[in-house]
């Protein structure tokens, strides 16, 4: 066979291959443009939006299932999408994706994990794409959640807007991280939140996502308690019961809610910041249904063996000051060395004393159990603060808080490290490359408090 015709004929079969991995395959398309969003009844705001709305389309999935996402970019700006808390191979988790503008990029992956997972811009300035509306959720579907009464998902968001819905630059008073005055669920604000309706004997589950660059959202239910039944998408060894959840940004959490009151009677779930205003409005219509029994069945222990008083393999000390902005890369340059690029002076978040991109990577083996120890030394009397930290590609287990063992086994990818106290977390990484652990107050993770974990 002549060599044209046979590349001509492995041409055609990578073709057809590929062609038969898309039709069993998932297929989203998202396009990325700026668009107006409606808050609530009068009150408008520019937007960058995935298909036209903020959030984005939930994109839902089950689990095993192909995924193939082609996104457009109609932006005037580069921009990309990270899959927050997917295992992905390292070419499709975002940060090394550029869409340019009037150009588009086909994610392709399987998930396998069911859980609630969400996906944004990884595009720095970081803060700037996400600030503008560019998030949705990312749902991996497990079985149970069929025997749900009603399968509900809300993401937490806050906008810094004027009285006409105009934008605002920088940060509100007396703060340096953007936290906005207009607090949002679902994109909606006030009476447009859309309100859960219940029947006496309904069992719904509820799936919180915290999408704002900073905001800590604290939220009580009245009347009623939740089952905190998953972290971070991941289910929990042993389930609680609580009034009140807190989520940290990027974190979020999955609980039931059993529908216990009677025909006519409302009650809410509720901000417990009064500054943030927050409120879901639950209403109970009329009648009663069989009482819909817990369908959440605990998974086995997956902690990891005898590492509880292993040292660990790395220390990481987070820290805050003054250092020198690089305009032509938008980092925060630290030291000596930021004076030597040049540029205004500002707030840097650190790891060990560096600030993204001089920080020191992390260097594991791909399969190996790495313990973490990430101590938070934020608590100069300058700006004392808390800080999530985010590790990409992976989920870990939390070990101990301060010392302290967690209350029941916990696996996450986003946890928050108190001022003045450490954590200690356990994972292994299943796919090589260069992954991220930053802190996803998006603020810090602009402006240094990011390093690179390198598994191979």
């Amino acid at each position: 066979m002549p060599q044209r015709n046979i590349i001509r004929y492995f041409g055609l079969m990578c073709g057809l291959l590929l062609s038969s991995i898309t039709a069993h395959a998932k297929i989203f398309n998202i396009d990325i443009r700026e668009s107006s969003h409606e808050l609530r009844p009068g009150l408008f705001t520019t937007v960058w939006a995935y298909n036209g709305t903020v959030p984005g389309p939930s994109l839902v999935v089950s689990p095993g299932e192909r995924i193939v996402v082609k996104v457009t970019n109609n932006l005037k700006v580069p921009t990309n999408i990270h899959w927050h808390g997917l295992e992905v191979p390292n070419n499709q988790d975002g940060p090394a994706v550029t869409i340019h503008p009037g150009t588009s990029f086909t994610y392709e992956f399987t998930v396998m994990e069911p859980g609630t997972y969400w996906y944004h811009s990884h595009m720095p300035p970081v803060l700037d794409q996400l600030d503008m509306g560019l998030y949705g959720a990312f749902i991996v579907k497990d079985p149970i959640d069929e025997k749900y009464s009603g399968d509900h998902t809300f993401i937490l968001d806050d906008w810094f807007l004027g009285a006409k819905g105009e934008r605002l630059p920088g940060t509100g008073r007396g703060m340096m991280e953007r936290i906005g005055n207009v607090m949002t669920i679902n994109g909606k604000t006030g009476n447009a939140i859309e309100p859960l309706l219940f029947k006496q004997g309904e069992l719904h589950k509820l799936r919180f996502i915290n999408a704002s660059t900073a905001a800590v959202h604290k939220l009580r239910i009245t009347g009623h308690s939740f089952r905190v039944t998953h972290t971070d998408g991941h289910p929990l060894v042993e389930s609680y019961s609580t009034d009140t959840i807190t989520l940290h940004p990027g974190e979020r959490l999955d609980v039931e809610v059993a529908a216990i009151s009677t025909a006519g009677t409302s009650w809410g779930i509720l901000s417990e910041d009064a500054n943030l205003r927050i409120q879901i409005p639950i209403h109970y219509a009329s009648g009663k249904v069989d009482t819909v029994s817990f369908p959440y069945i605990p998974p086995k222990s997956r902690a990891f063996p005898n590492i509880g008083d292993a040292k660990p393999n790395h220390i990481l000390s987070l820290s805050s000051g003054m250092g020198m902005h690089n305009p032509s890369s938008g980092i925060m340059g630290h030291g000596m060395m930021g004076g030597m690029m040049g540029g205004s002076m500002g707030m840097v978040w650190m790891i060990n004393g560096k600030a993204f991109p001089y920080t020191d990577p992390i260097r594991i083996k791909v399969g190996d159990v790495v313990k973490i120890r990430i101590q938070n030394n934020d608590i100069g009397m300058m700006h004392p603060m808390d800080h999530p930290i985010h590790i990409h590609g992976t989920y870990f287990q939390v070990l101990s808080i301060n010392g302290k063992e967690p209350e029941r086994e916990t696996w996450k990818d986003t946890i928050n490290i108190p001022a003045g106290k450490y954590v200690d977390i356990a994972f292994v990484m299943k796919n090589p490359g260069d992954w991220m652990l930053h802190c996803h107050i998006i603020d810090h993770e602009d402006n240094g408090m990011m390093t690179i974990i390198k598994a191979q």
